[in-house]
């Protein structure tokens, strides 16, 4: 029998690289905490919508909601998707905005605002059904649903264009518009090709609210999110602040998150997508964190500004001092080396 040799398989070379899990990683890195839960929840409800209805649990309908006393729904219905079209321009839109305004305001921060314009515009959307359903006597206002991450999504836009300066202009495809105005042509874009939503009308207001003061009174203060994200005094965040992309507030870059652009490597990167945002070893070390005095700070670690994910406030060493340090770092080590030498007991 002639023996027959096997080919040897190259052992030694590191494993092929997964691109599934290289691009969850990517993904897990560059987008902060709450935007991706976010995401990630909207598509949880689009795969379940394989096996049953998300939207006959989740979604915002006023016979459910208030017959039924179903008020969970006011908070779950824009985690829901139903299609995959959706479910791409929901990626598209919400990493978008969704990402820049929290590394500016910050995971707690935004997550309050998220909420806030869920309940309100899915309030509003209660009532005016059931006075529609009163007046006309129509069950089709009872059984309309609020629900998609849009009705979020609008309104968020809505406060970031509000408090854009004036002369801010915003391209839609060909047309280019004032940023005060973009939410409403882009309303008036989803109605052409929907019809009109009521829920998405009340989320572009609520935001211009929102962004205008008129809820002030309802917004969270800066103090009490400071708590909450405080592990020495059992916030109610405080399991929070470790985990990856998480932001606090002392974290937060400010307006910075717009003008860096995307990117915000150090080197110039000039690669798309948002600088990777982490959570660092302990986030809540110091019990009084602060807002950036000079307005936030840049993604991207430049000599005059440290970065997203810098703490303390410190202004960063110049090269010479750099240098400085490290020359009298060297200078003791040789010191200790020379001492360890002529010691004649070691």
């Amino acid at each position: 029998l002639k023996s027959q040799t096997m080919p040897e398989s190259n052992t030694n070379g590191p494993p092929p690289v997964n691109p599934v899990a290289t691009a969850y990683e990517s993904y897990v890195r560059d987008t902060p905490l709450i935007t991706r839960y976010v995401l990630n929840s909207i598509m949880i409800s689009f795969f379940a919508g394989f096996f049953f209805s998300p939207a006959y649990i989740f979604a915002n309908i006023p016979i459910f909601t208030i017959f039924k006393f179903q008020l969970y729904r006011i908070v779950t219905s824009p985690l829901i998707c139903t299609d995959i079209l959706s479910l791409f321009f929901a990626f598209m839109g919400f990493l978008n905005h969704g990402v820049k305004l929290e590394q500016s305001m910050g995971s707690s921060m935004f997550a309050v605002l998220f909420f806030t314009l869920t309940i309100w515009t899915n309030i509003l959307f209660l009532i005016i059904s059931i006075l529609l359903w009163g007046l006309t006597n129509s069950d089709s206002y009872l059984a309309g649903a609020s629900m998609g991450i849009w009705t979020v999504l609008l309104g968020i836009i809505a406060v970031e264009c509000s408090e854009c300066p004036r002369d801010t202009k915003r391209r839609l495809f060909f047309l280019e518009v004032t940023a005060l105005h973009y939410p409403l042509v882009l309303l008036a874009l989803f109605s052409l090709f929907a019809g009109p939503q009521l829920a998405y009308i009340l989320a572009v207001a609520v935001g211009y609210a929102y962004g205008f003061g008129k809820l002030d009174r309802w917004k969270v203060k800066v103090e009490t999110v400071r708590k909450w994200e405080n592990r020495d005094q059992g916030g109610c965040l405080g399991g929070f602040v470790n985990r990856v992309g998480f932001i606090t507030l002392g974290m937060a870059s400010g307006p910075n998150a717009w003008l860096t652009g995307s990117g915000g490597n150090d080197g110039g990167s000039s690669g798309g997508g948002p600088a990777p945002v982490r959570a660092p070893s302990d986030p809540a070390a110091s019990t009084t964190p602060s807002f950036p005095t000079t307005g936030g700070r840049s993604l991207g670690g430049s000599s005059r500004s440290r970065g997203l994910l810098s703490r303390g406030s410190k202004n960063p060493k110049t090269h010479e001092e750099r240098a400085a340090l490290l020359e009298r770092a060297a200078e003791r080590r040789r010191q200790q080396q020379a001492e360890a030498e002529g010691d004649p007991g070691v």
